[in-house]
């Protein structure tokens, strides 16, 4: 039992001293660390009375700066800064307005800026001082030129003035002069106008007369030269076709136009010497009109015409204005139409006769003289008649003339009527049997028969039979 007690008590003692051990040892670790604070507090404090010195003296030195330049202790870094903009804006700007780098810019660059400017106005200024001078000795130069004309025209005026008096004096002398013979002439042009108004009237009637004369024969030579223009061959035709046989007895022919070419029966052609290519201004020898056709390029015709001492040949050419192998042609009529010289209008005859033979009448003029149809490039002929005069149906001479000048301005050749007919072989309507739209081959066939009374149809056996 004491055993136990004193181990306790040991126990007790040990922890005591292992406590007091510890407790020392964190004694000493805290007063080492109050120590090196205490020191460490010292020296801060030392630091920040030398920076608190600092600052007050840079303080100090900050105030007398803006003091320097023109501030008080109280005005703001703010307040300065746009102080400082707007003197450079002021001092500093060039001469064309543009702000100066304000960056580039301080108080002490400022001064050196001013003297320079300073500097240069003082050039311009004597530059222009110099100017002024100049200037001035010209003006005081034109003054003088300038007092010396005016003294001039002063005494140039006063003797005009003098000669106007003189002349005003004159002119009311002869003023009353002429006023007194104005009075006696006056008289007289009365009595000159009442002859001359006489004179006047009879010359405005006889004028009026003389200038209808005019304008009518200028009708009549427009018109004269115009139908001599249109007459003139303007256009070389050439042959359509050719005889390739011939019996002049039996007043038979065959030709080279056939179906192929678009030949028609009762198409009538004129016959020109063998090798005439040329017809303009030749000379026919006959004519033919074609009665049946027999394939693509023959045909057979009948001599409607022919010069006994000039018989129409194998080899002869054929023409006829009316027609062109493969196409019909288009024409245009105008004027007085007078085919069998009665003394009556014929256009509708005219007009069946080109019609019947593959032909296209274009435009022609009815009988109250006006155009039907229309005059376009591919007419190929414009067929005159004659000239109408005032006499006629109203319009119908506007009709020509116009009809005419289209002809031209679309270059159309124009011949006469009788040199068309001439040319389509064209022998009369009594030696023709005409066509109607409703006309069929087989009736021409009978009719031709029975005419010839007894013609054989056969081949030619040979060039020719006469």
């Amino acid at each position: 039992m004491a055993a136990r007690d004193n181990q306790g008590l040991q126990i007790a003692v040990i922890l005591m001293v292992m406590m007091v051990v510890g407790l020392g040892i964190t004694t000493g670790v805290f007063y080492n660390a109050n120590l090196k604070a205490q020191t460490d507090a010292k020296d801060a404090n030392t630091r920040a009375q030398s920076e608190s010195s600092k600052s007050r003296e840079y303080l100090l030195e900050r105030n007398r700066l803006k003091v320097m330049i023109g501030h008080t202790d109280e005005t703001t870094m703010e307040e300065i800064e746009t102080q400082f903009a707007n003197d450079v804006a002021s001092f500093v700007a060039d001469e064309n307005g543009t702000p100066a780098d304000v960056q580039a810019v301080n108080y002490r660059k400022i001064p050196v800026e001013l003297r320079n400017k300073y500097a240069t106005l003082e050039q311009q200024l004597a530059t222009r001082t110099a100017e002024v001078n100049t200037l001035t000795a010209e003006r005081d130069s034109i003054r003088a030129t300038t007092t010396a004309a005016i003294d001039k025209a002063k005494a140039e005026k006063d003797a005009a003035e003098a000669k106007l008096q003189k002349l005003t004096a004159d002119y009311q002398a002869e003023r009353q002069s002429l006023q007194d013979d104005q009075k006696k002439v006056l008289a007289s042009k009365q009595g000159i106008e009442g002859q001359v108004a006489q004179v006047t009237a009879k010359f405005a009637a006889d004028k009026k007369v003389m200038e209808k004369q005019i304008k009518d024969l200028e009708i009549l030579v427009a018109g004269l030269n115009k139908v001599k223009q249109d007459l003139e061959p303007q256009i070389t035709d050439r042959p359509d076709g050719k005889i390739v046989w011939s019996n002049q007895r039996e007043q038979t022919v065959w030709i080279n136009l056939g179906s192929q070419d678009l030949l028609r029966p009762q198409m009538t052609f004129s016959v020109f010497p063998v090798g005439q290519e040329n017809l303009a201004g030749a000379k026919s020898k006959g004519s033919i009109e074609v009665t049946k056709i027999h394939d693509g390029h023959q045909a057979e015709a009948r001599i409607t015409s022919f010069d006994v001492s000039n018989p129409i040949m194998p080899g002869d050419t054929i023409f006829t204005a009316t027609w062109t192998p493969g196409h019909p042609e288009k024409f245009a009529i105008v004027g007085y139409i007078d085919i069998d010289g009665d003394d009556k209008d014929d256009t509708d005859d005219l007009r069946q006769i080109i019609e019947t033979s593959g032909g296209v009448v274009a435009a022609y003029v009815d009988d109250t003289g006006s155009i039907k149809g229309a005059i376009t490039p591919d007419i190929r002929y414009l067929i005159l008649g004659k000239r109408p005069t005032d006499k006629t149906s109203e319009g119908s001479l506007t009709s020509y003339s116009q009809m005419s000048e289209a002809a031209r301005g679309n270059g159309i050749q124009a011949i006469r009527v009788d040199q068309f007919l001439d040319w389509a072989g064209y022998v009369g309507a009594e030696e023709l049997v005409r066509l109607n739209a409703a006309s069929k081959l087989e009736e021409l066939e009978a009719a031709a028969e029975k005419e010839k009374a007894g013609f054989q149809k056969r081949r030619p056996a040979g060039n020719s039979a006469f």
